[in-house]
């Protein structure tokens, strides 16, 4: 799998990074990343039982966000 390029608008700023998959099965959504913004890593995203989770400290929604944003683009 290939790296996702970020761009959210998230209150107020534009955020600009990358998100590298950390799994990488044919055919299958990955459901963890390494997330970089503003080329700065910020922690590793996962979803469980439907939720999205960063393993370092965050604003809740921004994890939201960028969760949300990595199922529209695997779509």
């Amino acid at each position: 799998m290939r790296n996702v390029p970020l761009h959210i608008d998230f209150k107020g700023k534009h955020l600009t990074g990358v998100a590298d998959p950390v799994e990488t099965q044919k055919n299958v959504v990955p459901t963890s990343h390494t997330i970089y913004l503003g080329g700065k890593f910020i922690g590793t995203l996962r979803c469980e039982k439907d939720k999205w989770i960063l393993d370092r400290p965050a604003d809740l929604d921004l994890v939201e966000a960028l969760g949300e944003y990595l199922l529209a683009w695997y779509e």
